[in-house]
């Protein structure tokens, strides 16, 4: 689905695309709990970019950026824990601030290592982690409101 703002009301600028395959990073839970959790999608056709449908960019796999950087989020999904975004579903964004592997890591770690199993969850070098904490917002808990 490309150019929509809302899920359940596509505009004319709107498409669905079918896809030909799909990559799962190839070491994907390997090394500890969901790690390199990324997947790309190709479709069966290219993409004609328009003023609606543009191309994610990605920084070079160099690029370290430092804990005081903010980014932006997007998506439909939930909206706390407990609710899913209602009708007509529209697109949510948030600005964040990175936060520290460190302070991310420690709302992760179990209360008792021992009952963390062999892949304990935690934030590792391969991970991001960005909130907001006056307004509740993070990638992982999307309370998004716009």
């Amino acid at each position: 689905m490309l150019g929509y703002n809302q899920l359940s009301n596509p505009s004319n600028v709107s498409i669905q695309m079918t896809v030909y395959k799909v990559i799962v990073h190839p070491d994907f839970d390997k090394h500890h709990f969901l790690g390199s959790d990324i997947t790309l999608m190709q479709l069966h056709q290219p993409v004609k970019f328009s003023s609606h449908i543009l191309p994610a960019c990605l920084p070079d796999s160099s690029t370290k950026p430092d804990s005081t950087t903010t980014c932006w989020i997007s998506g439909w999904g939930m909206i706390t824990e407990e609710s899913f975004l209602p009708p007509p579903m529209q697109l949510q964004e948030a600005e964040l601030m990175l936060v520290p592997s460190d302070v991310c890591d420690s709302f992760y770690r179990p209360p008792n290592p021992a009952d963390a199993g062999p892949k304990p969850p935690g934030i590792h070098e391969d991970a991001l982690c960005a909130g907001d904490y006056i307004n509740e917002r993070s990638i992982c808990r999307a309370s998004l409101l716009l």
